[in-house]
Parts: structure tokens; C-alpha cells; sequence
């Protein structure tokens, strides 16, 4: 599913929208302004090969996986 989010720059909230088009117009939810900008998104992934494995997640500028106490990705997978 496309899931964008966006931060206002009017107001400062953060919002995730579903969004079908690239034309499609963002309005924030808060203050109703156009004004927004796309923000740099999450990845969410699964590791390891057990069903029962948590997804991990990686942020932009993150030293390593959330929950997991290696330095980088490479020391863990």
C-alpha cells in the first residue's frame, strides 16, 4: 500500500497518508494547510527465518537494528 508521511510546515504535526496518485493534494489533518513535505520513511523488515521472529526496524542515520545490540547490520545478518 502506498502510505506516505508527511510533516506540515505550518504546524509541525507529522501524519501518515494513503496516497494513490503522485498528483493526489496532502492536507494536514491539524491545520488543514497544503503546505507539507514528505518525510524520509521508515523501512520495516523481518529477520532471521523463524515465523516467530520480530520485525526489525531501521531508521534513517541508525548505527544499527532497533533490538539488537550489534554496531551495524553486517555483524548481525
Amino acid at each position: 500500500m502506498p502510505i506516505f508521511e508527511y510533516e506540515c510546515c505550518q504546524c509541525g504535526e507529522q501524519f501518515e497518508k494513503l496516497v494513490f496518485k503522485s498528483d493526489e493534494n496532502v492536507d494536514c489533518p491539524k491545520c488543514k494547510s497544503r503546505d507539507v513535505a514528505k518525510m524520509m520513511s521508515v523501512c520495516g523488515f523481518k529477520s532471521g527465518g523463524d515465523k516467530g521472529a520480530a520485525s526489525s526496524r531501521m531508521g534513517s542515520g541508525a548505527s544499527s537494528c532497533a533490538g539488537c545490540s550489534g554496531g551495524s547490520c553486517s555483524s548481525c545478518h
